[in-house]
């Protein structure tokens, strides 16, 4: 699941903003009372009408030592096309996370974003209100999640100050400060597996994370393409979780989720593959090396062992236990190409199974 809003804290005493771009102040005006409603008065919420409206607030909110957390900008705007925008508002503020919103499925666009802008992701318009409303507060989270990553930095270094300090002065006063040098190695061990964990896990499911996942696919999306051989994605979903938080409460789908996830985990064979979280109760799973008729295998097994959960599900439409809906893309990769391409086959993929009646997989090949 996604994080808790009343666990979203400030990182100082200044609200971090948002910005939202769009040329229409009708789409504007939806997105500011949807945001407050999904964030209450934790961020300031500014908007810009296009693009250049915008690159002109961000360089007077950086100038103020403003803390910009998030942008979310349309596409198609008649100044500035939504890529270039936000590109240029990486260049200003690379730590500030990016949202699409398009209307249009423009991978060209989209891998442009990620690329230069280091797009966080894309939602389609018009936006599905809990859809938009996960997305955000996902992004928000990762975006304090690498604050804290900084201010962990920092203590890494005053501790790597301290632990060359003691080594320089052990000549002269070892046998007084064996014990400190020792606490001191073992506080630097800790933080550094603090670090690492925060880096690649999920702090709820104990699986890789959304920046873990970008890393693996792109690294044997390049493997593979030199190798010539299938890469596998397989995008799951919960079916009709929402339904579900509603009638167990949150703290209940927590666990829901933290079933499944280590179920998935569990019906992987091979080091190779990989579950991550991508976003609310959506999880990935990469599989290299992964014929088509392979990943369909590796699906039929999720299917049977999520079955064997029994996890009881009273607003389900489907069945009387929980149950995923799963897309499959499945592709050798191309030289050039982004492995977003894999991604948007999964999920459209997801979509087809959905509309086919859930509790079922959809697979496509390239």
């Amino acid at each position: 699941m996604s994080p808790d809003l009343n666990e979203v804290i400030k990182i100082d005493d200044d609200k971090p903003i948002i910005i939202c771009i769009d040329d229409e102040m009708t789409v504007l005006d939806s997105l500011k009372i949807e945001l407050k409603k999904a964030l209450g008065d934790e961020y300031i919420i500014e908007t810009a009408e296009g693009g250049e409206d915008a690159l002109e607030l961000m360089e007077d909110l950086i100038a103020d030592g403003c803390q910009v957390a998030l942008v979310l900008s349309d596409y198609i705007m008649p100044d500035i096309k939504g890529d270039e925008v936000l590109k240029r508002i990486h260049e200003m503020s690379p730590n500030t996370l990016k949202i699409m919103l398009t209307g249009h499925a423009n991978l060209e666009a989209v891998s442009n974003a990620i690329k230069h802008a280091r797009l966080y992701r894309y939602v389609p318009k018009p936006w599905q209100s809990e859809d938009l409303k996960l997305t955000v507060v996902e992004a928000l989270h990762s975006y304090l999640q690498d604050q804290k990553l900084v201010e962990q930095r920092v203590q890494l270094k005053k501790l790597n100050q301290k632990l060359e300090k003691l080594i320089y002065d052990q000549s002269k006063i070892i046998a007084e400060r064996t014990a400190e040098l020792e606490q001191a190695n073992a506080k630097l061990k800790q933080v550094n597996q603090e670090l690492e964990q925060l880096a690649i896990l999920d702090p709820l499911l104990e699986i890789a994370n959304r920046r873990r996942f970008d890393e693996y696919l792109q690294q044997e999306w390049e493997r593979l393409c030199r190798e010539r051989r299938y890469l596998s994605l397989i995008l799951a979903d919960v079916d009709y979780f929402k339904q579900y938080n509603d009638e167990y409460q949150h703290q209940a789908g927590d666990h829901c989720l933290i079933a499944i996830a280590k179920t998935i985990e569990r019906s992987l064979r091979r080091p190779a593959d990989l579950v991550s979280r991508y976003g609310g109760e959506e999880l990935v799973i990469v599989l290299p090396n992964t014929t088509p008729e392979g990943a369909v295998k590796v699906a039929e097994k999720i299917q049977e062992e999520i079955a064997l959960l029994k996890i009881p599900h009273l607003r389900s439409k489907v069945s009387d236990y929980v149950t995923i809906s799963m897309g499959i893309g499945s592709m050798i990769p191309i030289k050039g190409c982004s492995p977003l391409m894999l991604v948007n086959i999964a999920d459209k993929c997801l979509y087809k199974a959905k509309d086919k009646g859930r509790n079922c997989f959809f697979l496509d090949v390239i």
